[in-house]
């Protein structure tokens, strides 16, 4: 028997010692990927109930149910031809200037006739001292007479645009670009201050929210990309997340941690309020 042969034992016996080594090695990495999938459901990334912060009867409603309204549109007014009427006052009183600009006059002439005063009671003495300080005192009140008007052009701005205000408070606008989900209100209704009016919502963005166990959530932080997987009606769809919330108490009740990741939904593939799943490594 050659030498060979007779270690042909012991190198069966690495081999399977080598073997058994590469299973624990392998081992290892796949309960390091093992993936845990958390159920949750979706919303809007806003989802507001619109309201006026005046009384009135609304005139007009400029939207429709599920129309797209860009930050700053009108979607519904308010009767509002008194504040119009008030508003055009205020301005035409603000912008007369007649009084003000007589008043400047006033002040630039006085101011001319005291400076000749002066330089012939200075140089010549044909002026009595009596008349330089007549001529002193009437134009210290000219001047006094334009500063009041002036204070008084300054209060009839800023009433003017209080007026505006008042007026602007009749129209209900986008706070931000979306959608008008639902319409409270009609023509002709009246409405009461800060009753919802008009349901807004944002759905070019989405929110998926989860309830996960405490050592679930211990690597989870807000800007930690994350995997969802949502429903469409057909097949599931893969997206990418982003955590925005980690809730920092734990309800009593369950003992889990609220979990909130936003996801992009400019196409409008995703409804919200359909379930999907958070998918954790």
């Amino acid at each position: 028997m050659s030498c060979t042969e007779k270690r042909s034992p012991v190198r069966k016996l690495f081999s399977l010692l080598a073997a058994l080594l590469l299973c624990l090695a392998g081992a290892a990495p796949l309960a390091a990927a093992e993936q845990f999938s958390i159920p949750g459901v979706t919303e809007p990334y806003q989802d507001v109930a619109l309201g006026i912060a005046v009384a009135g009867r609304v005139a007009k409603i400029h939207v429709a149910e599920g129309a797209r309204v860009n930050k700053g549109e009108v979607i519904l007014e308010l009767d509002k031809r008194s504040e119009e009427l008030e508003a055009e006052r205020r301005k035409l009183i603000w912008q007369s200037k007649a009084e003000v600009e007589s008043a400047a006059r006033q002040v630039k002439t006085l101011e001319a006739h005291l400076k000749s005063t002066g330089e012939l009671y200075a140089s010549t003495g044909s002026v009595n001292r009596e008349e330089l300080e007549n001529q002193e005192l009437e134009f210290a009140l000219a001047q006094a007479e334009l500063a009041r008007l002036e204070a008084a052009e300054a209060r009839e701005e800023i009433e003017y645009n209080i007026a505006r205000e008042q007026l602007a408070k009749r129209y209900l606008r986008a706070p931000f670009t979306g959608t008008v989900a639902e319409l409270l209100v009609g023509p002709g209704e009246n409405c009461e201050i800060e009753k919802p009016l008009v349901q807004f919502v944002d759905t070019s963005r989405g929110t998926f929210v989860a309830n996960l166990e405490l050592a679930a959530v211990r690597d989870l932080k807000p800007g930690k990309a994350v995997e969802l997987q949502l429903q469409t009606g057909g097949d599931p769809v893969s997206l990418k997340g982003e955590i925005i919330l980690v809730s920092p108490v734990v309800d009593p009740a369950s003992g889990l941690r609220k979990v909130k990741a936003v996801f992009d939904n400019k196409e409008g593939k995703i409804v919200p309020g359909v379930a999907g799943a958070m998918i954790l490594n």
